[in-house]
């Protein structure tokens, strides 16, 4: 698999960067901790935040044998420089991976775990927490032999809601639609935000993987309920994808990026509905 596509599979920030240190290529949950979008990162260079001493300390000394463990300070979305974990490999052709992760013993005590751990707008598990969940419940349906389905989520127009009322209205959009997933997650599943404005849900304990459609039913019509917003409202509507284990795959890696796909298939196909994995689209 080319190491481009491997990036986006990674739940920690991760990011290519070329021989010179410009960056060629983030996932989501590297723009997460900058708090810009690809666009605003490709280009950039990594001394910019990870400081010149650190860049050169480790393209220096990072090899394409193993990877060089580092503690350092990243540039993080607050505009601070906070203390990261970095893990660095040098790729055969010159450049470098780089894979991040919040340094828990630089944290302050309290509450440093659930910080690493859930995201800091909605208090829902972070893409950390997410893959923990998915391979507890994965591990049940090998014991059980009953059904579990993952659930990606993209909320439809919510870059224009961003453009129109600002990030601070985006911001509540996101707050909002946590809240909301809550409401229809039984007690047992998962419901995570994994970056901008794109959410997964687990379900587990399913005597039939189509029963996750009912789930996507009652998220699409919670999401597109009126949000209050300074005396108005706006509204989005949400295209969800579903893969269901182990009829898709037994891997988290697999099934989320089945239902990736599926979610993709359900916006070019209209948007405002989910699709299952290789299977027809259902909209709202």
């Amino acid at each position: 698999m080319p190491i481009r596509q491997l990036l986006h599979l990674s739940f920690d920030p991760a990011c290519l960067a070329d021989s010179n240190g410009r960056v060629l290529a983030v996932n989501a949950a590297f723009q997460d901790v900058l708090g810009v979008d690809a666009a605003g990162l490709e280009g950039l260079g990594l001394a910019g935040f990870l400081g010149q001493a650190a860049y050169l300390d480790i393209s220096r000394n990072a090899s394409v044998d193993a990877p060089l463990f580092r503690r350092l300070k990243a540039l993080s979305r607050e505009g601070a420089h906070q203390p990261m974990e970095v893990n660095c490999l040098r790729l055969p052709e010159g450049g470098l991976a780089l894979v991040l992760r919040p340094a828990l013993s630089a944290l302050p005590h309290e509450g440093a775990e659930h910080m690493a751990l859930h995201d800091a707008l909605t208090g829902l598990p972070n893409r950390v927490l997410l893959l923990d969940r998915l391979r507890q419940t994965l591990a049940r349906v090998r014991r059980h032999q009953d059904f579990a389905a993952v659930v990606f989520i993209d909320l439809d127009g919510f870059k224009p809601i961003n453009d129109t009322y600002g990030h601070e209205c985006g911001d509540e959009v996101l707050r909002v639609t946590a809240a909301r997933l809550l409401e229809v997650t039984r007690e047992g599943d998962t419901a995570s935000r994994i970056g901008g404005d794109e959410f997964v849900m687990v379900l587990g304990e399913l005597k039939n993987g189509l029963h996750a459609g009912l789930t996507g039913n009652r998220v699409i019509k919670s999401i597109t309920q009126p949000i209050p917003w300074q005396g108005g409202s706006v509204r989005v509507s949400a295209s969800l994808g579903i893969s269901v284990a182990p009829t898709d795959g037994l891997d988290p890696e697999t099934l989320l990026k089945k239902a990736d796909e599926a979610m993709y298939v359900a916006k070019k196909s209209g948007k405002n509905g989910y699709s299952f994995a290789n299977e027809s689209v259902y909209f709202e």
